[in-house]
């Protein structure tokens, strides 16, 4: 009796199947033979980035302050900087930052280089801010972002000067709304410098206008929220 046509199709089938189980192993071999190069070459900083930080890791981090009014104060990137001064906005700009993972400062203020229109200078950072910061990097992993609060109920960081005092600072009261931003230099938490200069003890702070009374003016300095990238990582 002949094979019906179905047969011969399974014969053939079964007669083009080279594959046995050695060369099975054999590929397999050789698959993971070469992801182990591949990892091998790699070394361990891959692993840096598939694990959260710790304390006492170094972060580099990019990062972007927004007051309460969600306006750019100090920031690493590039297009956030010009797009907010082409808007005439008063804005920094700074390098990346390095902070240790959750390693609180006694340093009342971190004074951060940048680089203000044409000028280079620096802004404060307080140590609350600092230590929120530096707590908030907890877990991250390389390449994630985050935004965290800067508000300080007990502290809101603001304060009250006269019309005087503002006039000698920044001009009269008359020209001012509500709202308005500027940039001002301080000594030490929280006294504003008369002098609205900033040596080499100095930073500047950018402050804007809550309010306006007989009394002087409510300025407000304390910011709202960051937002962090964390860029590199050189763990303990």
């Amino acid at each position: 009796m002949k094979p019906n046509n179905k047969e011969k199709s399974r014969d053939k089938a079964k007669k083009a199947s080279t594959w046995t189980g050695t060369k099975i192993v054999l590929v397999v071999v050789c698959v993971l033979f070469a992801v182990f190069m591949i990892v091998s070459s790699l070394g361990v900083s891959w692993l840096t980035s598939l694990k959260g930080t710790e304390p006492g890791d170094m972060a580099t981090v990019a990062y972007t302050i927004y007051d309460d009014q969600n306006r750019p104060i100090v920031t690493s990137n590039v297009k956030i900087y010009n797009d907010t001064l082409a808007k005439g906005g008063t804005v920094f700009y700074s390098n990346p930052l390095q902070i240790p993972v959750n390693v609180t400062t006694m340093t009342n203020v971190t004074r951060i280089p940048v680089q203000y229109q044409q000028y280079q200078t620096y802004f404060g950072l307080f140590r609350d801010e600092m230590n929120l910061i530096a707590t908030g990097l907890s877990g991250m992993k390389v390449n994630e972002q985050k935004r965290l609060s800067l508000v300080m109920p007990k502290d809101p960081l603001e304060t009250q000067i006269t019309s005087d005092q503002f006039a000698l600072l920044v001009k009269p009261v008359n020209e001012t709304r509500l709202n308005e931003q500027f940039a001002l230099a301080l000594t030490d938490h929280p006294q504003i410098n008369l002098d609205n200069t900033t040596p080499v003890d100095q930073y500047l702070r950018t402050f804007y206008v809550k309010g306006i009374s007989p009394e002087g003016l409510d300025m407000k300095y304390g910011y709202s929220t960051i937002d962090l990238q964390i860029i590199s990582l050189k763990t303990q």
